[in-house]
C-alpha cells in the first residue's frame, strides 16, 4: 500500500513538471492596436485576396507629462505597407506616398501636436465626433502628413489645381485626420482647430487656406478656398486699452520662482528667450497660452506649464473701474551656466530685461511686433483632411499645349513651374496629354512617370510653356530610390 501511494505521488509530481510553462505576458507580446484605414492608400483586400496588414509601433513619450495642455512633439511614422502588395495591384504613387506621422491623444483634453517638419496642430477638447455626432472620449489617433517640398507633393500624387483648373502656388500641403476604433472622426458643428505652418513671414498675407476636395478614385485632389475666416484665429473680445494691466503676485519675480530649467535643455546647453502669448480674463484666468517664438529643449513647454499654473491667480486688468480681458506676452530668458548640470531643478537664471526684475511682461504692441517677426502662418480650420496654403500664380498670358505621349493607364504627366511650387496635371486625350491654363513664356519642367510590371519609369524635360515642340518625353527604367532622388533635385 505504501509503495502504491509513493508511486502515485511520484507520478503526479512528474506530470506537473512536464506541463508547459505558462508564458509571461510582456509589453511586447500584448496585441498591437490596429491602424485606422487610410482612405488614400491601397485597399485592405487586393484582388488577389491577400490581406494588407498594417500595424503600429510604440509611441514616443510626450514632451511634458505635467502640463495640462498635452503637447505631442514626436509621433510614429507609418508609410504605405508595400511588402504584401503584388506589383500589378499597386500604383506608383501608392509606393512613393509620403509617410504619415501618428499621435495618440486624449480627445477630452486640449492637445497640441507637433510634426517633424514644423507643423503644429491645436485641437480643442471635445471637438471631435463620430458619424453619429457622438463626442469622442476614447483615445484618438491623429494622422499628420507634411508635404512642403515639390518632391513630396509629386511623390504623394498632389497637384495645386482648383476644380475650375486654376493653377495655384503652394506654400505647403498638410494632411490632418483623426480616428478612433478604426472609424474616421470629424469636427463637431461650430468647432475648429488651429493649423500653424512654417514659412516666411513675408508671405503670410499672400497664402490663403484651401481645403482638399475629392478623395480616393478622384486623385489628385482639387483645392477649394476656405474663405477669409480661416486666415487668422478667431479674434477674442479683448480690451484695446486699460487703466491697469494684469499683475501676478508681487510682480514678475513671483512668476520667475515657478520656472525650472528643463533637464533636456541643461544637457544640451540650450539657452535663449521664449516668447509666450496669452490672455488674462476678467477672473484672472490664463486663456489661449501659446509660444510665439521658442527655443526647444523643453523650455517652451515649461513656460506654458508655468502660465497654466498661474491661471486663476492673476489680478485682472481694469478699464473704467471694470475688470477686462487683456492680451499679454511673457518673454523668459533661459541662460545656461555650468552649475546647472549638477542641479535637478534649477530656477531660470534671468529674463529678457535689464534691472532687478528677473521676468518682464511685454506690452500688446511688443507682442504684435514679435508675432509679425515670427516665421509662422496660422489658420483656423473647420474641416479635417487635406489642407493647403496657396496663392494664385501670376499667369500673364495663359497657354494650352499637348505633350505627345501614348496614353496608358499607368502613365502620369505633371508640370512644375520653375521657381515655384505650382504643379499642374495633364489630361489624357487622343493625341497625348494636354495642359490648360499654364503661364505662357515661363520655364517649366515636364515630369512623366509610368509603372509597368512592377518597374517604375521616369521622363524629365525642361521647356518653355507655349513654345511649339514635337519632342516626345523619353521614359527610362529606374528604381524607387533613384526616382525619389531625381525629384528631390527639382528645388
Amino acid at each position: 500500500m505504501k509503495r502504491r501511494l509513493l508511486f502515485y505521488i511520484l507520478f503526479l509530481f512528474t506530470a506537473a513538471a512536464c506541463q508547459r510553462e505558462k508564458p509571461v505576458q510582456s509589453e511586447a507580446s500584448r496585441p498591437v492596436e490596429a491602424a485606422p484605414a487610410l482612405a488614400d492608400s491601397l485597399p485592405d483586400s487586393p484582388a488577389t485576396g491577400a490581406v494588407n496588414s498594417r500595424s503600429w509601433h510604440h509611441l514616443g513619450r510626450r514632451t511634458s507629462r505635467s502640463a495640462p495642455l498635452v503637447v505631442y512633439r514626436r509621433g510614429v511614422l507609418h508609410g504605405p505597407d508595400t511588402a504584401a502588395l503584388p506589383p500589378s495591384e499597386a500604383r506608383l504613387h501608392d509606393l512613393t506616398l509620403k509617410a504619415s506621422e501618428y499621435f495618440k491623444i486624449d480627445p477630452t483634453q486640449p492637445a497640441e501636436v507637433h510634426g517633424r517638419e514644423g507643423t503644429v496642430v491645436r485641437i480643442p477638447a471635445g471637438s471631435l465626433v463620430d458619424n453619429s455626432n457622438r463626442t469622442a472620449t476614447n483615445p484618438v489617433w491623429v494622422e499628420m502628413k507634411e508635404c512642403y517640398s515639390v518632391a513630396d507633393m509629386l511623390l504623394s500624387n498632389l497637384t495645386t489645381l482648383t476644380p475650375d483648373g486654376e493653377l495655384l502656388e503652394s506654400g505647403g500641403i498638410v494632411l490632418v485626420r483623426a480616428s478612433a476604433n478604426g472609424q474616421q472622426l470629424r469636427l463637431a458643428p461650430g468647432q475648429a482647430f488651429q493649423l500653424e505652418m512654417p514659412g516666411p513671414a513675408s508671405r503670410r498675407k499672400e497664402l490663403k487656406l484651401f481645403y482638399g476636395q475629392g478623395g480616393r478614385g478622384q486623385q489628385p485632389l482639387r483645392w477649394v478656398a476656405a474663405g477669409p475666416a480661416a486666415d487668422l484665429p478667431p479674434p477674442a473680445a479683448v480690451a484695446s486699452s486699460t487703466d491697469q494691466m494684469p499683475t501676478y503676485g508681487n510682480g514678475p519675480a513671483d512668476i520667475n520662482k515657478l520656472v525650472r530649467y528643463p533637464q533636456t535643455a541643461v544637457e544640451n546647453k540650450t539657452e535663449g528667450i521664449v516668447y509666450a502669448s496669452f490672455m488674462v480674463d476678467e477672473q484672472g484666468r490664463v486663456e489661449a497660452p501659446s509660444i510665439v517664438r521658442g527655443i526647444g529643449g523643453g523650455c517652451d513647454e515649461e513656460v506654458l506649464r508655468v502660465l497654466r499654473q498661474t491661471s486663476g491667480h492673476w489680478t485682472p486688468a481694469r478699464s473704467g473701474g471694470q475688470a477686462v480681458k487683456v492680451k499679454m506676452m511673457l518673454p523668459i530668458r533661459f541662460s545656461f551656466h555650468e552649475g546647472l548640470a549638477n542641479a535637478d531643478e534649477t530656477a531660470v537664471a534671468s529674463a529678457d530685461t535689464a534691472g532687478p526684475s528677473p521676468v518682464a511682461l511685454a506690452t500688446d504692441d511688443e507682442a504684435a511686433e514679435v508675432q509679425e517677426q515670427s516665421d509662422r502662418r496660422v489658420y483656423t480650420c473647420r474641416k479635417l483632411g487635406w489642407l493647403n496654403a496657396d496663392k494664385p500664380i501670376v499667369l500673364g498670358q495663359a497657354v494650352d499645349f499637348t505633350v505627345p505621349v501614348d496614353v496608358e493607364p499607368s502613365t502620369s504627366i505633371r508640370l512644375v513651374v520653375e521657381g515655384s511650387a505650382a504643379i499642374a496635371e495633364a489630361r489624357p486625350q487622343a493625341d497625348g496629354y494636354a495642359f490648360q491654363g499654364i503661364p505662357g513664356g515661363r520655364k517649366v519642367l515636364l515630369i512623366g512617370t509610368q509603372y509597368r510590371n512592377g518597374t517604375p519609369y521616369l521622363a524629365l524635360r525642361r521647356t518653355v510653356a507655349g513654345q511649339a515642340s514635337s519632342e516626345a518625353l523619353v521614359f527610362q527604367e529606374t528604381t524607387l530610390e533613384e526616382l525619389e532622388r531625381a525629384l528631390e533635385k527639382i528645388q
